[in-house]
């Protein structure tokens, strides 16, 4: 556990970047106390103010939902999660290996109520941009072999499991892969040439810098 955490302080880290991750704003003090099992907010205010003094969360005084992780503070949330290999938002880049580079994730995100499995990917490329994926950021995958048309999903291309990650769509017994950057093209193949290994189910954002 991190320097100068206790469980509650952890719990609302991982609350926090549960949150983020999913595209919501930041919660009330109400709302952080629920999550923490707190039975009065003055106890989610006491652990509020010990994670910001350890520089894990920061606010703007005077602002009710202004609570944010810091960059300590998604490291700090985040628990010993392996992070997979990377996956190319191009083209180009052989398939996922394991790797040396450990990740973490909260581990509410590694649970599918399909009972699939998840992992962590990193992403390499800018081809997925205008889905809001980025280069460097970590992908959520969660194994589906035959998600819906439009997904986004991880696939494998070829003999030599090229992987990528694009929006599926099936045609008359091909696959076509969809990039979300006009600068980028589809890609056409036989469905025989592809292997569909899951959909991304989140995209985390690390902090840059």
């Amino acid at each position: 556990m991190a320097e100068g955490l206790d469980v509650k302080g952890m719990e609302i880290l991982g609350f926090l970047a549960c949150r983020s991750t999913r595209g919501e704003g930041p919660p009330s003090l109400r709302e952080v106390s629920a999550a923490a099992g707190f039975r009065s907010s003055r106890s989610a205010h006491v652990h509020l103010r010990k994670l910001e003094e350890g520089g894990y969360v920061e606010r703007e005084p005077g602002r009710a939902r202004s609570i944010k992780l810091t960059r300590r503070g998604w490291s700090a949330a985040l628990s010993e999660t392996p992070l997979l290999g990377r996956i190319a938002a191009g083209r180009g880049l052989e398939a996922v290996a394991v790797g040396d580079e450990a990740y973490s994730l909260v581990a509410e995100l590694l649970i599918s109520r399909s009972g699939n499995a998840r992992y962590l990917l990193r992403v390499v490329g800018q081809s997925m941009l205008d889905a809001g994926i980025h280069e460097g950021d970590l992908l959520v995958v969660e194994e589906h072999e035959s998600p819906p048309e439009g997904t986004v999903v991880v696939a494998l291309l070829g003999e030599g499991e090229e992987a990528t990650v694009k929006r599926l769509y099936r045609e008359d017994g091909q696959i076509r892969l969809r990039p979300e950057n006009r600068e980028h093209e589809d890609i056409v193949v036989p469905a025989d040439k592809v292997r569909v290994q899951g959909r991304v189910a989140y995209v985390i954002h690390p902090p840059r810098g």
